[in-house]
C-alpha cells in the first residue's frame, strides 16, 4: 500500500485507520505535546523536514468552524491552520510528482472536518477550501458528508471528507462507498412495540 503522512494528528485515530487498511504512517505533525509525533508545529514545518510519501491525511483545528464555537472561520487563528497544511502539501505533491510517486506521478490529500466547514462563513469557507487545494496544483476535488453512526459507531458524529488528488482523477473512486456499509446498517429510529 501506501506511506503517508499525517498532519494534526492528535491521538493518531485518523493514522490507526489508514494503518489498519495497510498503509504506513512515515511521520506526524502534532501540537499537543502530549500526543506530539517527531514535528510538533505545523507552520514551521516543511516538506525538506519531512519524508517521502504518497499521500497526507490531516483535520485541521475545527474551533472555528463548529457551530459550538464562535464561528470566526477559516480566518480563525486555529482554523486558519488550513493555509499551513496546504502550503505543505503542495511542496509534497510537487516532491512525489517529480519523483513518479504513487501511480506514476499522483499524490492525494485526504481531509476529515466538521460538517461546520460546509456552513461557516455563509458556505463561502468550504468553497475557498476547495478553491486553494485547486490552486495548489490539484487536478481534482470531492467531498463526501459521512455519519459513523452507519459505520459501526454507536454514535451519530458527521463530518465532511475532502479529497484532493495532484496528477490524476480519482476521487469518486476514493468516495466509492455509501452509508449503510454492509454489516452496518443504520440504527433503528422507529418507536418499540409494548411496554419498556
Amino acid at each position: 500500500m501506501g506511506k503517508f503522512i499525517s498532519l494534526f494528528a492528535g491521538v493518531g485515530g485518523f493514522d490507526l485507520g489508514m494503518e489498519k487498511a495497510g498503509h504506513e504512517c512515515v511521520a506526524q505533525v502534532e501540537w499537543e505535546k502530549n500526543a506530539a509525533g517527531v514535528f510538533c508545529d505545523v507552520s514551521k514545518v516543511s516538506a525538506d523536514d519531512l519524508p517521502d510519501c504518497d499521500f497526507i491525511t490531516y483535520g485541521f483545528p475545527c474551533q472555528d468552524l463548529s457551530v459550538a464555537g464562535k464561528r470566526e472561520g477559516l480566518d480563525g487563528k486555529r482554523s486558519g491552520l488550513f493555509y499551513e497544511a496546504t502550503r505543505i502539501i503542495k511542496q509534497l505533491a510537487e516532491r512525489a510528482i517529480r519523483r513518479g510517486g504513487v501511480g506514476g506521478g499522483r499524490f492525494i490529500a485526504l481531509c476529515e472536518n466538521v460538517r461546520g466547514l460546509q456552513s461557516s462563513g455563509d458556505g463561502y469557507d468550504f468553497a475557498r477550501c476547495i478553491r486553494e487545494l485547486h490552486n495548489i496544483g490539484a487536478s481534482e476535488v470531492g467531498w463526501s458528508n459521512l455519519d459513523s453512526q452507519y459505520f459501526g459507531v454507536a454514535q451519530r458524529r458527521k463530518r465532511v471528507f475532502i479529497i484532493a488528488d495532484f496528477g490524476g482523477e480519482s476521487t469518486s473512486e476514493i468516495l466509492a462507498f455509501s452509508e449503510g456499509v454492509s454489516g452496518h446498517p443504520p440504527p433503528s429510529r422507529e418507536a418499540g412495540k409494548g411496554t419498556a
